[in-house]
């Protein structure tokens, strides 16, 4: 059976719980604190040098890690549809990976661990109203794409929604955001919440 490295409050190894839950796959679930620097480990570090969680240690004993490579090799891996076979298509699915690495997870994820894993330093201090600012413009970029379509990529749910919701439904944690201020993206969220393979962010069974 596959382990997931994580933590469980992590909402990139929650994309991977997400997509497991999806595609029905059992996964053991390790658990580190990161708090404590549990991934500094010589073991862990030798699973992935990088020192973060997730890592999806595989049947054969290959570990893979970053969040969103994850998903991309379980939805190939089991010929999922959140994953089209469409170039174009697939390519849109894409855009949301990159994006929400780039745009939406520095400034929505790291406030809600700052502010709620007392993290919080000058620099982080400095750095808060800014990351905001960018954090509320990715989510009215969300709000705005869902305001025509059901799905980001759509009207059908996609790898992009498995990769986006998890930080998202969450980013009122630490009370940085307001979510009644994107009503577009509420709607998505109770959406996939209300899907029958859902499970919640603290759901450490799989």
């Amino acid at each position: 059976m596959m382990i997931l490295h994580d933590f469980l409050p992590s909402g990139n190894g929650y994309k991977i719980r997400l997509l497991c839950a999806f595609l029905g796959l059992k996964v053991t679930l390790k658990e580190y604190d990161i708090t404590k620097g549990e991934t500094h480990s010589d073991a862990f570090l030798a699973m992935n040098p990088n020192g973060k969680i997730p890592v999806l240690e595989l049947d054969d004993g290959q570990c893979l890690s970053e969040s969103n490579a994850v998903l991309l090799y379980l939805a190939e891996a089991h010929q999922s549809p959140l994953l089209p076979s469409d170039l174009i298509q697939k390519a849109k699915v894409h855009q949301w990976l990159f994006w929400e690495q780039y745009s939406h997870e520095p400034n929505i994820a790291s406030p809600r661990f700052w502010l709620t894993h007392n993290a919080m330093t000058d620099l982080k201090a400095q750095m808060l109203p800014d990351r905001i600012q960018q954090g509320n413009a990715a989510l009215q970029l969300m709000d705005d794409t869902l305001s025509t379509q059901d799905f980001l990529t759509g009207n059908t749910l996609t790898l992009a929604d498995i990769c986006l919701f998890p930080y998202t439904h969450v980013a009122e944690e630490g009370g940085a955001y307001d979510l009644l201020n994107y009503p577009h993206v509420q709607r998505w969220i109770n959406t996939i919440k209300a899907l029958n393979w859902y499970l919640p962010i603290t759901h450490a069974t799989l």
